[in-house]
């Protein structure tokens, strides 16, 4: 079975992750992070909001459903 990439992921493409990157590490975002990056979180909230999701149990599922 071929590989598809997502709308979802086709939006990530768009994100300027090195910036991003760069503004967490000036702000020092990720210093005492134990299990969720901040671009992690970013992604999941993102995820969240474009679906639609109702609360943080549906996006976990959701994005665990994709392998993410």
């Amino acid at each position: 079975m071929p590989h598809h990439n997502t709308v979802f992921r086709d939006v990530l493409k768009l994100m300027p992750w090195r910036q991003f990157e760069g503004l967490v590490e000036e702000h020092d975002a990720d210093a005492r992070v134990r299990r969720l990056p901040t671009k992690s979180q970013f992604v999941a909230m993102l995820y969240g909001q474009l679906s639609g999701a109702s609360g943080l149990r549906e996006i976990v599922t959701a994005l665990s459903s994709h392998g993410s």
